[in-house]
């Protein structure tokens, strides 16, 4: 059995066991045991009982939402064109003092595919403050790529790289590790990835790793699988993009 039927498999029975709960208790009503009333339950339930660490987050963006763009989200996760928006390409080079790096809005601005990046830093313990030149600082550093949709302002689906170096102040010298995470709260996408790689090249952190995802929704289907790479530099996030393959 595919995840995606066993995904559509626990929604239908989370969904009946729902109505019966109502009607026994006799507080149910036809708005709340309606099929709209269902959806939202189910959806909020898949949130409630994820494992996810961002999953919270997503459940507060959309118990947000009015009733009505509630219904209008689900909707959207359900529409072919929007997902596939997933296939949109991201490439960046960055603005300076700007993290996000560039923006697509679909559905006239409710359906969004944003860009961004960000790093933390872990300073050496005599480091002996700012670099010159607006270089980073020496130390440790690890700067992200992300790449995310966002439905009615709620991130249904978001794709993050980091790549961890060291730098001395005057160039990076050594790099680390690449890791990666998913935050995917569409039943119809399905997302894994493969180990991610890094490497030192030319005095540039490079992080890399493949996206391996597909879409199965009412016998649509399609394959998105996507390279995702980040670069930094001596004075921070250099560039990055997401790419289909």
């Amino acid at each position: 059995m595919s995840m995606a039927t066993t995904r559509r498999l626990a929604t239908t029975a989370f969904v009946g066991l729902a109505a019966a709960a109502l009607l026994g208790t006799g507080t149910a009503n036809a708005s709340i045991i309606s099929g709209d009333g269902m959806r939202i339950a189910s959806y909020e339930n898949s949130l409630k009982n994820s494992t996810e660490p961002e999953a919270a987050a997503t459940l507060k963006e959309f118990d947000a939402l009015a009733h009505d763009k509630k219904i209008k989200f689900l909707d959207y996760t359900e529409d072919p064109e929007n997902l596939k928006a997933l296939l949109q390409e991201a490439a960046d080079v960055p603005e300076a003092g700007k993290s996000v790096h560039s923006l697509v809005n679909l559905k006239d601005g409710d359906v969004q595919i944003q860009a961004d990046s960000d790093a933390t830093f872990k300073p050496d313990a005599d480091a002996d403050g700012v670099a010159a030149g607006g270089k980073l600082s020496r130390g440790w550093w690890e700067t992200t790529y992300s790449v995310k949709q966002k439905i009615l302002g709620v991130t249904v689906t978001k794709l993050s790289l980091w790549v961890n170096y060291y730098t001395n102040g005057s160039s990076i010298t050594k790099v680390d590790h690449a890791d990666c995470a998913k935050r995917n709260y569409n039943a119809a996408v399905s997302i894994g990835h493969s180990v991610p790689k890094a490497q030192l090249a030319s005095g540039t952190a490079i992080g890399e790793v493949i996206w391996e995802g597909s879409i199965i929704y009412r016998g649509f289907g399609i394959e998105i699988d996507k390279r995702h790479q980040v670069k930094a530099n001596a004075y921070g996030f250099k560039s990055g993009y997401l790419k289909n393959i």
